[in-house]
Formats: structure tokens, sequence, C-alpha cells
């Protein structure tokens, strides 16, 4: 499940990157608890991973853009943050910006991303985290909408940044039976009691499209699920001590995607859910497979429910290195970008394979 991870484990590796944080008040929180381990090293105070927008213009050293943060209750809340460093050693240490979504593309985002590009260039890693505001705030047409903006937001980023940028898709944390907050329209409270159906099915679309572009997942709601006793009142936010765990959580698989050495500060005998997560980073390098029947010299495996009847046995095997450019996906809606599909017609590496090059060397 995840490491441990201190200041100078984040510092460390972190050191001159640029990083994206896009997504709802869950996202803020993973955002801020990430500026206060860089600079603090301690757990983020409950009273300040409440605080949004105008509350506190500026947070460990980074700032609201002006014209943003202003508290209003619709979906028109718009909240930008930039850091690059709180002062004296951590001055120009790294670039961070954290991007309030109500839905996973827009307008606003799409300038928002090109902006970012034209300033700071490619981003080293996006991380987003967008589901109750798209499902539940936006209408009947909410969750189509949900389905088609997460294959427009993903296209968008292939189309802008280089396969360099890694991307990772965080799944919505379980929410309670009765939440309430600004989520809550006045009017519309018999939502709650299907909202968190709807974050499940949303979380296993997001997941399953984001895979089939080549773009990583976490999934957050799984490993939250043995956390609930760690949630808010208000059944969506988390506790301090929760929160970090979801930062080390994504800390962890940054690492290992990009075989970067893990602080190895788990005390216990052995920490299974890590080992776990590095058989799937494990899996994910060595590509994908296909699960094929083998008919030859007669093999046959019996039907433990009707002996009479027999099936081909089945085995994996690894997909070949060369796959089609643009793979179609569903209905045509957007492409998959396998790791076999990036082989580079000039050094024969894949996307990943350049990234944790690029991270090591530096």
């Amino acid at each position: 499940m995840a490491d441990i991870f201190l200041k100078e484990d984040v510092r460390k590796h972190f050191r001159g990157k640029k990083v994206i944080f896009l997504g709802d008040s869950i996202m803020r929180n993973i955002y801020q608890d990430f500026l206060y381990l860089l600079e603090k090293g301690d757990l983020t105070p409950h009273n300040l991973l409440r605080k949004k927008g105008v509350q506190i213009e500026s947070f460990e050293g980074d700032h609201l853009l002006e014209g943003t943060g202003e508290l209003t209750p619709g979906r028109n809340y718009r909240e930008i943050r930039e850091y690059e460093g709180s002062g004296g050693a951590m001055r120009d240490f790294m670039f961070a910006t954290y991007c309030f979504l109500t839905k996973c593309y827009s307008r606003e985002l799409d300038d928002f991303i090109l902006r970012f590009k034209r300033k700071h260039g490619s981003p080293d890693l996006i991380i987003i985290l967008s589901a109750l505001w798209d499902i539940n705030r936006w209408g009947p047409d909410g969750i189509p909408n949900y389905i088609k903006n997460c294959r427009k937001f993903l296209n968008l980023i292939r189309s802008t940044f280089p396969s360099t940028t890694q991307l990772i898709w965080l799944t919505s944390p379980p929410i309670s039976v009765d939440v309430w907050g600004g989520l809550v329209v006045k009017g519309m409270e018999f939502q709650k009691r299907s909202m968190r159906f709807n974050v499940m099915e949303g979380n296993l679309m997001v997941a399953q499209t984001t895979a089939a572009f080549g773009y990583d997942v976490v999934d957050l709601h799984y490993w939250m699920t043995h956390q609930i006793h760690k949630r808010m009142p208000d059944g969506i936010h988390w506790t301090q001590d929760a929160v970090r765990l979801q930062l080390n959580i994504i800390l962890t698989h940054f690492c290992l995607a990009r075989k970067l050495a893990l602080p190895g500060r788990w005390g216990g005998a052995r920490n299974r859910p890590l080992e776990s997560a590095e058989k799937i980073a494990k899996a994910a390098d060595g590509g994908p497979v296909e699960i094929v029947r083998e008919e030859d010299e007669g093999k046959r495996k019996k039907s433990m429910d009707d002996e009479g009847s027999e099936e081909p046995l089945a085995k994996k095997r690894k997909l070949g290195e060369e796959w089609s450019e643009e793979r179609r996906v569903g209905e045509g809606e957007g492409y998959s970008r396998n790791e076999g599909e990036e082989k580079s017609c000039n050094d024969g590496m894949s996307a990943k394979e350049r990234r944790q090059q690029r991270w090591s060397d530096e």
C-alpha cells in the first residue's frame, strides 16, 4: 500500500520538478499536505485542511492567483494556487500548482493547461482526482458527460505534453451514506443515497479509460475503504493522518513507477500491501498480456461442474512488441497507448523507460 515518506525524501525526489494537481477539495487537501510535508515534515493541522480560497491566501509559501478563490457555493467556483518555495533555502525549490475542478474537462481547464505549457513548459507529473462534482452537480447529463470529458481530458494531455510527462488519475475515496456540505444542493438531498454507488461506477470508468490511454491509476477508493473510521463527519473529507496516508500511497506509486528507491521505513515484519503494489508495478513493466486457449496435443481441462464438458487450457501470452500506433477503444472515442506502442524510432525505449532514465540521471 504505502511506504513512509519524510521531508528529506520528498525534497530529494522533487527538487527542480514541476507538478500539477487537478481536482476537488479532496485533491486540495493532498496538495496542501504535499507542501506541508515538503516544508515542515509534520502532519497538516486540521484547521488548515478545512480552509480554501481567500480564507488562506498563502499556504506554506504558495499564493492564491488573483481573481480566484472567492467563496461561492456554485459550480463557478475557481481556485488556482502556485508554489515555488517559501524562501531561503527553499526559494525556487520546485514548481507546483493546484487548480480546483468541478468537472474533469472544460474550456477553462484547457486554457489552464495551455497557459502552463507556454509559461513553464512540460510538467514532470500531473495528478488528477475528479468525480464528485462531475457526477452530482451537472444535472441529468452529468454522468454521460463525465465519460466524454474523461476522454477529452486525456486526449488534451496526450496532445499537449510529451510522453515523459507522467499522469496519475486517483480514484475518488469512498464517501458516506449521508453527506453534507457544498456538494449537496438544497432540494436534491435524495441524491445522497445513490451518490456513493455512482462514485464507484465512475471510478471504474476512469480507471479503465486512463489505463487504455497508457497512463497511471492509483485506486484510493480501494485503500481508503479500510480507513473509513478516519473519515470526517461530513462524509467526504478525511483526517490529517488519513490525508498523509493518501499522499504516501501516491508517493509510493510514484517511486515504483520510476524505479526510485523507497525509504523503507515500514516498521512491521512484513508489509503485504506494499508487496502487492510492487508486484503490480513489476507486472506493468513486463508489458501487456492476453489470455489464450491452447488446443494443441489434445490437452483438455475438464469442468468441475460437468465431467462431460471439456474446454481448452488457458495461459498468459505476452503480446508482441509491435503495436498499432492508434488502436481504437470502444466506439472510436480515445486510443490506447500501451508501453509497447511507445517504442521510439531513435532510442528503442518506451515512455516509462525514458521517464525512469530521466529521473535516475538527475
